[in-house]
């Protein structure tokens, strides 16, 4: 695919999720440890925004009903049984802004 721009990255603090979208897609931007990370943005669960969720540790956790992915891989963690992987997607930083690759 080809990068895309998602977001200005003034709009994700360090700690922070944002949700993105391009086009019908739907994405969660997250800023941990410096680092850009991005996953879908929609829940595998029940369709919760997943851009709207908080981070604890690694892990992005949906605020609807607590389904939890790791940031870097999209992995979901086998204690949220309710829930399934999500893609991960490469992410950059240029020119004030985030970009996807997807």
């Amino acid at each position: 695919m080809a990068f895309q721009k998602a977001l200005k990255e003034s709009e994700v603090p360090e700690g922070k999720v944002a949700k993105a979208k391009i086009g019908k897609k739907e994405f969660a931007v997250i800023r941990l440890g410096g680092a850009v990370y991005c996953i879908e943005g929609v829940c595998t669960h029940e369709g919760g925004p997943l851009g709207e969720g908080s981070l604890e540790g690694g892990e992005l956790v949906c605020p609807w009903h607590e389904g939890r992915f790791d940031v870097k891989t999209g992995a979901a963690n086998p204690e949220t049984d309710w829930v399934t992987d999500v893609k991960a997607y490469t992410t950059k930083t240029e020119d004030g802004y985030v970009w996807i690759d997807f």
